[in-house]
């Protein structure tokens, strides 16, 4: 059981690597892997990402902002969706000495071998963003409560959808099922259409992919022309959504007779114009700052011998189209 944090939308909490506490171990975009070797006497993160999409990409540079005003040098390496390159990187972070490391998993799995070999070596790991609850070898954790990200979206949907009669058909929007993130959203998203025994979910997967998310929707509303409402495990998929919507002739906006209520979990620029436009009824957006400099702020506590929370989660925050516009300097994905 995750020991939740209860955090502020402007809270800002990160995972720490350091070998002091036991815990759970732990699109598309791609950069060229960080030759930079450790110096001499010199405090060094190692970064070991999965891949640099926008929001990774968010996160990250919080975490090298906190490193650097802290001091740290940091050695970035990134996988590029290829969880064996991962284990040789993270490898290579431990035979350059780095003083912990923060990893964003390609899987929950692949990578342990690795992960083993960096606690052997007295090197603090803090999974940060994406959660490893097999691994026996992270220190600590620091995410998004994704529980509490979906629950929120779930609520603000069945609200909407309360007064509607007969059998609703919502459509869900699955995130990559191999990733705890996606795991976690649909669990909250589920709890709270409990509160509409009338809702029938349709579960569609997408890999966090948007072609998918293309394709899954057309299927629903082939067989199923009567969805009230579609649910997205990520705002970028919304587009996608929104597509289809118009190809059949269903697009209605916010307020307007007909509309197919649309919410999804993110906080990108896709996501925000969706909501600004009113495509979309409103989306909860990740305090990706917070959650980078959370994560190098709790390294450095390991490596100082420290003893920190297992899991640190932040929750997001909601926004509707009543309520985006007036809060655009919160939303990650546009500033």
């Amino acid at each position: 059981m995750k020991k939740l944090l209860s955090v502020l939308v402007s809270v800002v909490l990160v995972a720490s690597l350091a070998a002091c506490t036991s815990g759970k171990t732990a699109s598309t975009g791609s950069t060229s892997n960080s030759t930079e070797q450790k110096s001499e006497g010199t405090k060094t993160l190692g970064f070991s990402i999965d891949q640099l999409f926008e929001s990774r990409a968010a996160v990250v540079e919080a975490a090298k902002g906190e490193a650097e005003k802290n001091g740290y040098k940091v050695i970035e390496v990134v996988a590029d969706g290829d969880a064996q390159n991962q284990n040789s990187q993270i490898e290579s972070l431990i035979s350059q000495k780095v003083d912990a490391i923060l990893v964003c998993a390609v899987d929950q799995n692949t990578i342990e071998t690795a992960l083993v070999k960096a606690k052997n070596a007295g090197i603090p790991i803090v999974a940060f963003d994406r959660d490893l609850p097999e691994s026996k070898s992270i220190n600590t954790f620091v995410g998004p409560d994704s529980i509490a990200d979906g629950l929120a979206a779930g609520e603000y949907m069945v609200e909407q959808l309360k007064d509607q009669t007969g059998e609703i058909v919502v459509l869900e929007l699955l995130g990559a099922l191999n990733d705890q993130n996606g795991i976690d959203r649909s669990k909250g998203f589920n709890e709270a259409f409990k509160a509409l025994p009338n809702a029938k979910i349709i579960q569609m997967p997408t890999d966090w992919d948007s072609q998918k998310a293309l394709d899954a929707t057309q299927n629903a509303f082939q067989a199923n022309g009567d969805i009230r409402a579609v649910y997205c495990a990520t705002d970028t998929q919304i587009p996608s959504v929104e597509t289809v919507l118009t190809d059949m002739g269903k697009l209605k906006l916010v307020g307007e007779d007909g509309h197919v209520v649309v919410c999804g979990i993110n906080g990108s620029k896709d996501g925000y114009e969706a909501t600004v436009k009113g495509v979309s009824d409103g989306i909860v957006v990740m305090d990706l700052k917070t959650t980078g400099e959370t994560a190098v702020q709790n390294a450095i506590d390991l490596i100082g011998g420290k003893t920190i929370d297992t899991d640190t989660v932040i929750p997001g925050q909601f926004y509707s189209n009543k309520d985006i516009e007036a809060n655009k300097d919160k939303i990650w994905g546009v500033q």
